[in-house]
């Protein structure tokens, strides 16, 4: 399966919400018919993640101690890599059943009956308040975002990395084309051959996954230094000594200016569970310190 051409058949929108959900460790729930078709979706969204630790369930872990125990270390190494939890279709109810809480975690079910999803909801609604739904099917893929209205979510960051991902690999593969007729131009080559020597399109599906690593890894660098410096601001903070910065310069000492701060903020809570938003001054008094630190460089 090649994930960009399954993510092509979703909705612009959609495709920003299933981001937006992995890279704030949301639980995933993605349901189909065919098995074989929503194991390899999971896996296939898993290695877009590769700054995370990937874990499967019944394999990696079987008891809730056992998980309770991992993320209780995630909460004192903030260095070790997060964790992202794979459930293979055919114990995803048996996840859901034996579990309180499914953070960072994408459980694939297999539904035979359309009545049985309904039933999954229900219980997935009892233990999380917050969670996205796919359902896979042969035509069309359906996402339900259950818990948050999507217009109280800012998609920026997801929307800029998508348009990039189109922009990019349109130039790449135009430039590799124009490269290879211009030598074509010189000889004469049948038509047959023409169209082999010009079609990129496996290149193509290269390409986007490159820029799409490339660019989660940008922002995943940004926002890990943007958590070791507003770590060290409340540990003074925690000293009495009153420590505060303005988005601009944050952004700007991270060399990340391409998303609003809150969208780092909400990262970094999810991703190491740390709340810094009242370390970050908006005020218009900050606006001017964040001028007068502009001209010290």
């Amino acid at each position: 399966m090649n994930i960009f051409n399954t993510l092509n058949r979703m909705k612009k929108k959609e495709q920003y919400v299933l981001l937006y959900c992995l890279l704030d460790r949301i639980p995933i729930i993605v349901v189909g018919e065919c098995p074989e078709t929503v194991d390899e979706f999971i896996m296939d969204l898993l290695n877009l993640i590769n700054f995370r630790k990937e874990l499967v369930y019944f394999t990696d872990f079987t008891m809730k101690e056992e998980l309770d125990n991992i993320f209780q270390n995630e909460c004192y190494d903030f260095n070790s890599m997060r964790v992202q939890i794979r459930c293979p279709s055919n114990i995803g109810t048996k996840l859901i059943e034996q579990f309180d809480s499914f953070l960072a975690m994408i459980i694939g079910i297999q539904i035979p009956k359309r009545n049985h999803l309904h039933l999954i909801e229900k219980m997935v609604k009892e233990k999380e308040k917050c969670f996205l739904e796919i359902i896979l099917n042969e035509n069309h893929i359906k996402t339900k975002f259950i818990g948050i209205d999507e217009k109280e979510i800012n998609l920026d960051l997801e929307e800029m990395i998508f348009r990039k991902i189109t922009e990019n690999a349109e130039n790449s593969i135009n430039k590799m084309k124009r490269v290879v007729h211009e030598q074509i131009t010189k000889n004469e080559v049948n038509n047959g051959l023409l169209d082999s020597l010009l079609d990129f399109e496996i290149e193509k599906k290269e390409i986007k996954k490159n820029i799409f690593l490339k660019e989660l890894q940008d922002f995943y660098s940004g926002a890990k230094r943007a958590f070791f410096i507003l770590s060290k601001l409340n540990l003074l903070n925690n000293m009495q000594i009153d420590s505060k910065i303005g988005s601009k310069t944050l952004l700007e000492t991270i060399n990340y200016k391409d998303v609003p701060i809150e969208r780092i903020l909400s990262f970094i809570l999810n991703e190491w569970g740390e709340d810094f938003s009242n370390i970050i001054e908006n005020t218009k008094l900050a606006f001017i310190g964040d001028k007068i630190q502009s001209f010290w460089g």
